[in-house]
């Protein structure tokens, strides 16, 4: 049996396509002025007419991203139908690295968290070709996991759930990481309940006074 690809090599697969143009239908291959007629025809106007300016270059589309990674022949709808696990995407932090997002039509890759929000890769369009954006540039609905075909990293030291926080005689609900028996609160959380914007310079959280 061939070794599955991990989470972590899909993401870096990804990365390393960033910049390759978007062509609805495209796989990773140079399309050419056959191709063009012929996804043109096949699919109006999911194929843009700008597009006709990228013959000669290497091409992809969302769900052809994830297979010229690993192989693996199947659209957005097929991935998700394929997926063992499948999650509401407001669960996304307890993904592992590699987790497929999805919404009706459009499918991408999760990378993980910066900065206190997590990120995803994808072919993302004619505009855009594949980048690597905060996951609230799209309204992806799920995250998925499609263990017969990736390898995930699951970090089972490390657990995200809802607490209950009493600041001043008031309870607030807040989102603590349990890791190595340590109880961590989100930053952003606590200064949300005592009245506190967040800020960055450089590595150094900055709370203000609303």
């Amino acid at each position: 049996m061939a070794k599955k690809m991990t989470g972590k090599e899909l993401v870096a697969f990804c990365r390393s396509k960033i910049g390759t143009p978007y062509v609805y239908g495209m796989k990773g291959k140079v399309m050419t002025e056959q191709n063009y007629k012929f996804l043109k025809n096949t699919y109006g106007k999911m194929v843009w007419l700008s597009d006709r300016d990228k013959i000669g270059r290497v091409c992809v589309d969302c769900s052809g991203l994830i297979s010229w990674a690993c192989g693996v022949m199947l659209g957005s709808g097929q991935w998700k139908a394929r997926a063992t696990k499948i999650n509401p995407i407001s669960t996304i932090e307890k993904a592992p690295i590699g987790a497929l997002v999805w919404m009706q039509g459009h499918i991408g890759v999760y990378t993980g968290m910066k900065n206190g929000h997590p990120y995803y890769v994808a072919a993302d369009g004619s505009a855009y070709g594949v980048r690597e954006v905060p996951l609230r540039c799209n309204k992806f609905t799920h995250w998925l996991l499609v263990e017969d075909v990736f390898q995930y990293e699951m970090r089972d030291d490390e657990v995200v759930e809802k607490c209950k926080m009493i600041i001043n005689g008031k309870e607030h609900t807040v989102e603590r990481i349990l890791k190595d028996g340590i109880n961590y609160i989100k930053i952003r959380d606590v200064a949300e309940a005592i009245g506190y914007d967040v800020t960055s310079k450089g590595n150094v959280a900055v709370l203000t006074k609303k």
